[in-house]
């Protein structure tokens, strides 16, 4: 088995400028759209490494979220004799008067109906974490699959991290999806394109200069060590759930 996303194509894409004279060139790799006809809710970008790796974007969305929910509910207290709190929200008011207008023509309905979609798109747009958001949304515990699951995740990951060790390739990750919906991962290993040229050597050098003794290893090292660091760290994300058809 192979979890590596398949290359559809690459293009190298050229334009003048004629005012300034200069030419550029750009090579563009298109590649396969795992998560097409998923309902996605999280998407991860793992390498074996926490150096580097949290966009924070966990916590800026749940701040958001708690602070849009304080701001749209407001706690009235019942004119009658029970106890109970009622919510009733702002926003619901407004959509419920703006329906209920009369006085509202075509244009306007069709307008208000574009920005609705418009908001809609915009949510839909779900950020990329890191290794880092990926443990504070385990908790740091692995993340649980079922034995059959585990099993042909391992063989795959062993399988293209030694092909890309081979080949001298580093630098790669994998794409992970959570598809709530079927309760199923979605995974796929990108960016395997980059050898381990002097560039790359260079770039190890410089990033290991600053560090201190006990601090992590930088992300660039030798393909070899790459394929160690980032089998073992599957390892540590995923863990296998036993059913009652698993054997031992």
């Amino acid at each position: 088995p192979t979890v590596l996303c398949k290359i559809v194509g690459v293009y190298q894409i050229g334009y003048h400028n004629r005012v300034t004279g200069r030419r550029t060139m750009e090579q563009v790799a298109v590649m396969q759209n795992i998560f097409y006809g998923r309902k996605i809710s999280k998407i991860f970008d793992l390498k074996g490494s926490l150096r580097g790796r949290f966009t924070r974007q966990g916590n800026v969305e749940k701040e958001k979220k708690s602070s849009k929910i304080s701001k749209q509910y407001v706690r009235s207290k019942s004119d009658g004799t029970s106890d109970s709190d009622s919510f009733s929200s702002e926003e619901d008011d407004d959509d419920s008067t703006s329906v209920s207008s009369g006085g509202m023509d075509k244009d306007d309905k069709t307008s208000n109906n574009a920005e609705k979609g418009e908001k809609s798109d915009k949510s839909e747009s779900i950020p990329t974490l890191l290794d880092g958001d990926f443990l504070e949304f385990t908790s740091g515990r692995p993340l649980p699959l079922t034995d059959r699951a585990k099993a042909v995740f391992h063989m795959s990951i062993l399988n293209d991290t030694l092909f890309l060790s081979i080949i001298n390739v580093l630098d790669y990750s994998i794409l992970v999806g959570i598809d709530e919906e079927k309760m199923e991962l979605v995974v796929g290993i990108i960016d395997f394109m980059r050898q381990y040229d002097i560039l790359k050597q260079m770039e190890r050098v410089g990033k290991s200069l600053p560090m201190v003794v006990g601090s992590e290893a930088p992300t660039i090292i030798q393909p070899p060590l790459y394929k160690a660091r980032f089998t073992n760290a599957m390892e540590r994300y995923f863990m296998t759930v036993p059913s009652k058809w698993t054997t031992i």
